[in-house]
This record gives structure tokens, sequence and C-alpha cells, in this order.
């Protein structure tokens, strides 16, 4: 519940369990305790524009790790900086992986359009979808691509999608227009034979929407990773408002800022937590020798 500090070092930590408090002694701390996504008033507070937004995050990612190091001195970066994801399932949790988009499902509008190309960056995907009509937009792709993702049958499984023989069916349950959604997909497939997205400029295009059954999600944006936190140096040691390390005090992961800037991507949050970990545990290490 504390940092706690001695001559301007870190000195341990202030802990409390089943309503009792407790000193742990350290001369160095690693805090590794995540980002605030699903904390909805730091959200807002920071960047008022996802205000009422989901979250993709575990219940417990509230950001009070950087909170405390704020307490003694720590400073923030990037703090508006906050990541949606463009395909979550609407006004749930679950998150579709970008695959499904990848292994050639497309998106439409309520009125059976598809309004952007599927694989922009997940900011622009977002704001194209919060756009259109009821703020979401539905995932269509075929069993062609569910053969070719394994994670959708667990999609399946969970009663996420909608399903139907044909597109004229499909488009009946989710609400959207039938002729013009058989003319997207149309129009769509006659890209991939072309090797070309006239309208949007899509580079992958794997496969056509041909194959029996159909496959629909609603979808939203919802928060997914908070690039701003703590502002740490190249040793992973936590910098005060000044610049100046705070001795014994360290960082790594999410709760840090500034190290992806305005989007990232899965594979560098999961190099960043790597070699960040791996730096704040060697120096942590080193200074209690």
């Amino acid at each position: 519940v504390k940092i706690l500090m001695e001559n301007n070092k870190v000195s341990g930590v202030l802990v409390e369990n089943n309503g009792k408090e407790y000193k742990i002694n350290a001369k160095a701390i690693i805090m590794a305790t995540g980002g605030f996504g699903a904390n909805a008033d730091m959200v807002s507070e920071y960047n008022p524009n996802l205000k009422g937004f989901g979250t993709t995050n575990n219940p417990a990612i509230t950001g009070e790790g950087i909170k405390l190091i704020q307490e003694v001195g720590g400073d923030v970066v990037d703090m508006k900086q906050i990541q949606t994801h463009p395909t979550v399932v609407h006004q749930t949790p679950n998150m579709i992986t970008e695959s499904v988009r990848g292994e050639g499902a497309i998106l439409v509008n309520r009125d059976g359009k598809r309004f952007i190309n599927e694989l922009e960056t997940r900011d622009v995907v977002s704001k194209a979808e919060l756009e259109q009509k009821g703020k979401s937009a539905f995932l269509i792709f075929d069993q062609q691509t569910r053969e070719s993702l394994y994670a959708i049958n667990g999609y399946v499984k969970k009663g996420l999608t909608k399903e139907a023989n044909n597109i004229s069916e499909l488009s009946k349950i989710i609400g959207v227009d039938s002729k013009e959604l058989e003319k997207t997909i149309t129009k769509y497939n006659s890209f991939v034979k072309n090797g070309k997205d006239s309208d949007f400029g899509k580079k992958g295009l794997p496969r056509e929407i041909v194959k029996a059954p159909f496959y629909a999600i609603e979808v939203s944006p919802a928060i997914h990773h908070t690039m701003g936190g703590v502002k740490i140096n190249e040793n992973a040691e936590v910098l005060d408002k000044n610049g100046d390390k705070i001795q014994g005090l360290y960082a790594a992961g999410e709760i840090t800022g500034g190290v992806h800037g305005g989007n990232r991507i899965g594979g560098n949050a999961v190099t960043d937590i790597i070699v960040f970990g791996k730096i704040a545990g060697e120096n942590a290490a080193k200074e209690v020798k």
C-alpha cells in the first residue's frame, strides 16, 4: 500500500494483509503491477474521449502501482496514450484476435457495407467503427477462415458467433441489409481474385468469402493497453520529475510509459516485459549486494 523511503532511497514497502499492516524491508523494489486499463475513472481522467468504454483487461489492472510511484516523486509519461482494440465482442470483455481479419474476415456496418481497410492500425479501425451506426460493426467470415484459424473454434463454442448457411439468412439474423451485404461480399471476392482492394487498399487478401456456413460477430472497440505510465531510463530505474533516478526503485512492463509511443502491438509488448524485466532484475540484484 506504500513505498517506503529513507534518506532519499527506497527502504521497503508497507503491506496490508487481512486488515493488518506490516513492513517489508528492501534495498531495491521492482514495480511490475501493469497498467490501468481496467480503471475506468483513471482512463477517463487522462483521456475523456474513452469514458464509458469497456476493457479487455483483467479486473486487477487498475493502476495502483503507478500511483504508489507518483507518491514518492516518480514521474509519468504518455498517460493520454491509451490503446483500444477494435474487435471486442460488443458490450462484453471477449476479444477477437486480429488473426481473424488477417485470415480474410471483413468488417461491415449496419448497411452491409465495408468502411475501412480491416488491417489498419487498431486506433484507426476503432475510430472508424465508432463512426458507424450503433458505434459497432460486424466481423464477417466463412468456413474457410474458421478452418484456417483454430481460435475461431473457441469463439463458436462460447456462443460469440452468429451462423447461417447463406448470406441472406445471416444478414437477417444480425439485422443487416441483405442485398447490400451480398453485393459487398461479391465485390470483395472480386478483389481477392484480382489481388487488389480497389476500395480501401488492403494488402492481405488471403481468401474469398464463399464457403458455408457463414459467420458474424458484432464487435466494437474496448480499452486494451495503456502505453503511458512511469518514466524509466535504460536501466529500468524510475525517474523523478527532474529526470533523476529514485535510488533503489525499478519498474518494468505495462506500468512504464514512453516505450511504445502512441500505438503498441503484442510482439513489442512481449519484448518490452522480457527485456526490461531482465534489466530491472539484474540491476536490482546488484543494488542489494
